[in-house]
C-alpha cells in the first residue's frame, strides 16, 4: 500500500522521487500508528470499556509523548506488549468495581509514580535520545500534564466520579513504569559497556 501511495505521488509530482525513502518512513510511521490505535479500540469495543478507557488512553498518551520511557526493540513486540497492556488496563478498570480498595490503592501508587515521573521524566529510549534543549522542554510539559491529571483526579474524586478518576490513575502508574524500565535499560547498558571496556 505504502509502495502504490508513493508511486502515484511521485507520478502526480506532489513528491520528488528523491525524497521517496523519507515519505516511505513516514507513511509507514503513520500506518503502524492507526492500526495501533484501531487494535486498542476494537478491544476497548469488544470489552464494552470506551469511555474509561478513553478517558485512560488520553491521560497516558499526554504523559507518554513528554515523559518518554521504555520502547520494545521490535515494532512486533512493541505491538503486541501495547495490546497486552490495553488488556491488562482494561481487566484492572473492571476489576475496581469489586474492589473496594482498589482506588485507594491506586491513589497510594500514583503517589509513588507522581514522584517516579516527576525524578526519570523526560527519558528518551534506544531509538531517540534528547538533547539538552529537548530535555528541558520536555521536562516541563511534564511536569504540566502531571500536575493537570493529579488535580483532574482530585476533581473527580470530590465529584465522587471514583470509578472515571481511576483510569487517570492507572494513565499515571503506567508512565511511571515504563520510565522504570527505561532506566534500568539504561543501566544495564551502561554495566555490560563497562565490562566489555574491561575486557578489551
Amino acid at each position: 500500500m505504502t509502495d502504490r501511495i508513493l508511486n502515484q505521488l511521485i507520478k502526480l509530482n506532489i513528491i520528488d522521487s528523491e525524497d521517496e525513502e523519507i515519505y516511505r518512513f513516514g507513511l509507514e510511521g503513520i500506518f503502524l500508528k492507526l492500526i495501533h490505535y484501531l487494535s486498542y479500540f476494537l478491544i476497548a469495543a469488544l470489552l464494552r470499556e470506551w469511555v474509561r478507557f478513553l478517558l485512560f488512553f488520553s491521560a497516558f498518551l499526554l504523559l507518554r509523548k513528554n515523559a518518554g520511557g521504555y520502547h520494545a526493540k521490535t515494532k512486533g513486540g512493541c505491538y503486541v506488549s501495547s495490546c497486552l497492556t490495553v488488556l491488562c488496563v482494561i481487566g484492572c478498570i473492571k476489576a475496581a468495581a469489586y474492589w473496594q480498595y482498589a482506588v485507594p490503592a491506586a491513589g497510594i501508587l500514583m503517589l509513588l509514580a507522581d514522584a517516579a515521573v516527576f525524578v526519570l521524566a523526560p527519558r528518551g529510549n534506544r531509538n531517540r535520545m534528547l538533547d539538552q534543549e529537548e530535555t528541558a522542554a520536555f521536562r516541563r510539559r511534564s511536569y504540566v500534564f502531571l500536575t493537570a491529571e493529579n488535580m483532574l483526579v482530585i476533581l473527580l474524586l470530590a465529584t465522587g466520579l471514583k470509578e472515571y478518576a481511576f483510569p487517570v490513575m492507572l494513565a499515571v502508574i503506567c508512565e511511571a513504569v515504563l520510565l522504570l524500565l527505561e532506566k534500568m535499560r539504561e543501566g544495564s547498558n551502561e554495566v555490560e559497556q563497562k565490562i566489555n571496556h574491561q575486557n578489551t
